[in-house]
C-alpha cells in the first residue's frame, strides 16, 4: 500500500530563505529534549538557591541592609549568567563551522544570514527564558516570602527582567558574533571574557563609564548613587539615567550587523 505525501513549499524569498526550518531546528533542540529543564535547573541552583542562603543569613539585620540582597540578585543573575551565556553560545557558529554542519547546510536553499540569524535567534528564548526570566520570578517569591524587602512592586520588577533579558541577550550576541570571525572556541570565550572584566574595571577607574556600560544594567559598581538598573527598577525606583540600556541595545545592533556581515564573507 503506497502513501502519498503532500509536500508543503515553504515560501521564504531573499535573504530570509530557509529561515523558518533553520529556526524550527534550533528551538526544537531545546523545548523538544531535556536541555531547557537542565539549563533550568542550573540556573535555579547558580542564583535562586545562593539567594536564598544570602536571605537566610541576613534575616536578622534591618530593612536598610536587606536591600542589597536586591542588588546581589544583578550580580548572581548579572555576573553568573554572562558567563554562562558566553559558555552556551561558545560553540553556536564556530562548532557549526569547525564540524562542516554549516558547509553542508549551506549546499541547501539556505541563505548565509538566514543561517547565521537562526543560530542566534533560535538560542534566545531558551536562554532568556532559562536563564533570565524564570530565575528572576522565582527570586520574587524568595523576596516577597522570605525576605524583610517584602513583596517588590509587580510592573517595575516585570521591568527588571525585561532588563536582565536585554542583558543577557548582549553577552549571547557578542559571542555569537565573535564567532563568525573566528574558528577558535579559545578565541571565542576569550573575547568575552576579556570585555566583560575590562569593562568591571574601567568603569572603576573611569567614572564616567556608568552611563554606557552594559554591566550598570545588572552589577556594575555602585558609584557614588548609581546603582545598578536592575536593583533600582527591582526595588521600584527610578534608575538614575536610561542611557546604559540604549548603549547596550545600539551595541548589540552592531554586534548582529558585524556578525551577518563577516559571515557572509566566510569561505567554505
Amino acid at each position: 500500500m503506497t502513501t502519498s505525501v503532500e509536500l508543503q513549499p515553504v515560501e521564504e524569498r531573499g535573504w530570509r530563505r530557509g529561515l523558518r526550518n533553520l529556526l524550527r531546528g534550533e528551538l526544537s533542540s531545546w523545548f523538544k529534549s531535556s536541555r531547557w529543564w537542565k539549563h533550568l535547573i542550573i540556573w535555579l541552583v547558580v542564583i535562586d538557591l545562593m539567594l536564598l542562603f544570602v536571605i537566610i543569613a541576613s534575616g536578622q539585620e534591618e530593612v536598610e541592609e536587606a536591600v542589597d540582597v536586591v542588588f546581589l540578585y544583578g550580580v548572581f543573575g548579572g555576573l553568573f549568567v554572562a558567563i554562562g551565556v558566553m559558555i552556551t553560545m561558545q560553540w553556536s557558529i564556530v562548532g557549526e563551522k569547525r564540524s562542516g554542519t554549516a558547509a553542508w547546510v549551506l549546499s541547501k536553499p539556505v541563505t548565509r544570514s538566514a543561517f547565521v540569524i537562526s543560530r542566534l535567534v533560535g538560542n534566545a528564548p531558551g536562554i532568556a527564558l532559562t536563564a533570565a526570566v524564570v530565575p528572576a520570578l522565582v527570586a520574587y517569591i524568595l523576596y516577597g516570602a522570605l525576605s524583610t524587602v517584602g513583596w517588590l512592586p509587580p510592573v517595575s520588577y516585570l521591568a527588571a527582567v525585561l532588563v536582565l533579558v536585554i542583558f543577557t541577550f548582549f553577552w549571547a550576541t557578542l559571542t555569537w558574533m565573535v564567532g563568525t570571525f573566528s574558528n577558535s572556541t579559545g578565541a571565542v570565550i576569550a573575547v568575552p571574557i576579556a570585555v566583560l572584566f575590562g569593562l568591571w574595571f574601567l568603569t572603576g577607574l573611569i567614572p564616567g563609564l556608568v552611563y554606557v556600560s552594559p554591566l550598570a544594567l545588572a552589577f556594575g559598581q555602585e558609584i557614588g548613587d548609581y546603582p545598578a538598573l536592575v536593583a533600582s527598577l527591582m526595588k521600584g525606583e527610578a534608575p538614575y539615567s536610561w542611557l546604559p540600556l540604549v548603549s547596550t541595545l545600539i551595541l548589540t545592533a552592531v554586534f548582529i550587523a558585524a556578525g551577518i556581515l563577516r559571515f557572509d564573507r566566510e569561505e567554505f
